[in-house]
């Protein structure tokens, strides 16, 4: 049955505080720059191993991901948030005052397990609070707060990084103004987890559908990972860029992210599961751009395509399909798994991407699985989907959920 939660409340200042939270959530990376900086005043320090204070947050983040739930059952979804910011803001800022390197390294595990805490829950509590193309909405913007916290959290790094690196990480101090805010503004949620009639709690779970989708997000956030990775040095070895050159380009695709998730809720409302095929065909004209492109202009558009619109379009939408597609009181899992499904995909991206190299010979080639791929995916999953249907009707809902 329902949740047991709040009358939905559809004020600004509600839907802002709510949003704000994931202004924080994609900001492990903020602090890449400092890197070498780091590595001059830690000599004793491989380059690897300082690599690893921006990457670690992401194992943290998978696992809390899958304990938000228990958590939230526990202290409550506005406690549990609460938690999650407080851990970003104390544990970010603790390299701002420390050379030693284990605890460096411990204040990024715990930056990511305070990510990881409300991750799920920055994107199911607009489900409590917003329903039909106003959640769609609200889904789209959190993309965007995503995007422009991460734009504005890499450049505020970078200038203090002028200063000293060590107050570069004093960008997490927004974690605490924006704790304050979703404290003063957002309701206590009775519950999360939906009832039956007689008032007893009913376990969360998920079903084929969240599971597709899951592996869909997967499969692709991997490919945009991996085009993120490697594309700078696809343009420098071609010759006809620099690395600086591709950075710019990466910064634009900040932008149009924001931008396209701003108008995802417009764009939802007006063609619905086409928005999952409009992402698609983005993330393969831009991989095939790229592939074949002898300029940084055209590479560059390629990029906008991979890694700004196509993810937008194609993580809005199975974000919200999958608050949908599970029955009342079960969002907050269903994205967890989501996420898990994006976290594993953008680790695994290194790996894919060497491992297709290994067998088409360049990372050019690469590229091009990757678009052909996207080319291909519309029409085998429709064909996936009929055949399905004519042995089991369970698999033809799993493997169709995302276009329904």
């Amino acid at each position: 049955m329902a949740a047991q939660t709040q009358p939905k409340k559809n004020g600004l200042l509600l839907q802002s505080a709510l949003l704000s939270i994931s202004l924080v959530l994609t900001s492990a990376y903020a602090i890449s720059a400092t890197l070498p900086a780091m590595q001059k005043a830690m000599p004793g320090q491989s380059l690897a191993s300082l690599e690893s204070l921006a990457t670690v947050p992401t194992f943290s983040v998978t696992v809390m991901v899958l304990l938000s739930s228990w958590i939230a059952r526990k202290l409550g979804a506005k406690n549990t948030v609460a938690l999650g910011l407080l851990l970003v803001g104390v544990a970010g800022i603790v390299p701002a005052f420390t050379t030693n390197y284990p605890t460096i390294l411990v204040s990024r595990i715990l930056l990511g397990a305070g990510f990881g805490v409300f991750n799920s829950l920055a994107v199911s509590l607009l489900s409590v609070f917003f329903s039909g193309e106003k959640k769609a909405q609200s889904i789209g913007f959190q993309s965007a707060f995503q995007s422009i916290g991460n734009a504005a959290m890499t450049f505020v790094a970078g200038w203090l990084l002028t200063i000293n690196w060590h107050l570069s990480y004093l960008v997490y101090l927004i974690a605490f103004p924006i704790l304050i805010l979703f404290w003063f503004f957002v309701p206590q949620v009775k519950s999360m987890e939906s009832t039956d009639q007689t008032g007893h709690k009913v376990q969360q779970h998920i079903n084929l559908k969240v599971i597709g989708l899951a592996l869909t997000m997967l499969a692709f956030i991997c490919i945009q990972a991996g085009f993120n990775v490697r594309i700078p040095t696809i343009v420098v070895d071609a010759g006809y860029g620099t690395a600086t050159g591709v950075s710019t380009w990466l910064s634009v695709t900040t932008l149009m992210g924001m931008l396209v998730g701003f108008s995802f809720g417009m764009l939802h409302k007006a063609i619905h599961q086409y928005v999952f095929m409009i992402g698609a065909a983005c993330m393969a004209l831009g991989n095939l751009l790229a592939a074949y492109s002898s300029n940084l202009w055209l590479t560059g558009i390629g990029t906008v395509l991979v890694v700004g619109i196509g993810p937008t379009l194609l993580g809005s939408y199975a974000f919200n399909r999958g608050t949908e597609v599970v029955e009342a009181g079960s969002a907050t899992l269903a994205t967890s798994i989501l996420l898990v499904g994006c976290n594993v995909g953008g680790f695994c991206a290194p790996y894919v991407m060497s491992a297709i190299e290994g067998l088409v010979h360049s990372s050019t080639n690469v590229l091009i699985v990757f678009g052909l791929f996207f080319l291909g995916h519309d029409r085998h999953l429709r064909r996936r989907g009929h055949a399905a249907a004519q042995c089991c009707p369970r698999c033809a809902s799993a493997v169709t959920s995302i276009w329904q």
